[in-house]
């Protein structure tokens, strides 16, 4: 059932302007607070930055060879005055960005996240939507008490999940053969895939009172008849999440580190959880609220 389904009547002129257009205006005029957000985000998941940085050091040497990231890591010695031991330095320095930006992928796209937590940032995500928002703290509380449980569990399918799927990427790509390579590229899209799952489970999980087994139910349904629009979101998230920080770091210059750090402590994950709890609320909106009513309706005539 619907949460709040109330809460979802914005005004006419809200409506006027387009969910597009109201989604950037209602994070627009909420900037501050998503900035806050991203923050905390980073913050209460150091826990889970931990557990990334763990599954770096297992799956990034396969990673890099299925990718062929070697020329992202490695300089050779014979280019101008570089020595073997500068080459070396400058090689470790490229793969801590790589890890770097391995990190942040995991945790940002809620793969490798501290679950709890998350839902209170979905609550404060639902209420910026809804514009019944009060406080960050406030609405980050009411998410985590009421919650919790069903995030535990979502946080931990999570982690076992992302682990089969990258080693499944990892070892077909490592075949270098075609089959290898085609079954490979289907996993790297049911990786997109998942992350869309696991944000829009835990997005439902604060707007919903569905058990945790329907959550996902109706996370893969929404992936399956919203697929067009899935199929934007995913290019969304591959370039916020994958394409973006992966160019930012592996430039190696100050100034694009420095951009890599502003961008992904303040701004980028916040705004794009945004944008995916906004589009979960609509869905929300669309299927979960009409089937409410279809079910207080054949109620009534029984």
């Amino acid at each position: 059932m619907a949460k709040d389904i109330k809460d979802n009547s914005n005004s006419f002129e809200e409506r006027a302007k387009g969910p597009f257009a109201h989604f950037f205006i209602s994070g627009w005029n909420h900037l501050v607070r998503l900035m806050g957000v991203n923050v905390l985000f980073m913050l209460f998941n150091i826990p889970a930055l931990a557990i990334a940085f763990g599954f770096s050091l297992i799956f990034m040497p396969g990673l890099i060879s299925a990718f062929d990231l070697y020329k992202f890591i490695s300089v050779p010695s014979n280019e101008g005055m570089i020595t073997p031991i500068e080459t070396n330095v400058v090689s470790s320095q490229l793969l801590s960005l790589l890890i770097v930006f391995f990190v942040v992928s995991m945790v940002g796209s809620l793969l490798i996240c501290i679950g709890p937590f998350q839902t209170g940032f979905a609550q404060v995500y639902k209420d910026i939507r809804n514009g019944t928002s009060v406080s960050l703290f406030g609405s980050f509380k009411v998410g985590l008490k009421e919650n919790w449980k069903k995030a535990l569990v979502s946080m931990f399918i999570g982690i076992i999940l992302s682990a089969v799927i990258i080693l499944a990427v990892s070892f077909y790509l490592n075949m270098k053969t075609d089959v290898g390579i085609i079954i490979g590229t289907v996993f790297c899209v049911v990786f997109i895939a998942f992350v869309l799952v696991q944000n829009f489970a835990y997005n439902l999980m604060v707007t919903t009172d569905l058990k945790l087994g329907k959550i996902y139910k109706n996370s893969i349904l929404f992936l399956l008849i919203r697929f067009g629009h899935c199929l934007g979101l995913g290019i969304v998230v591959a370039l916020f999440y994958i394409i973006i920080p992966f160019i930012l770091l592996m430039s190696a210059s100050y100034m694009t580190l420095g951009i890599f750090i502003f961008l992904y402590s303040f701004v980028v994950i916040a705004w794009v959880q945004y944008g995916l709890a906004y589009y979960t609320g609509r869905l929300v909106d669309r299927y979960v609220a009409e089937d409410e009513e279809a079910a207080e309706e054949n109620s009534e005539e029984t």
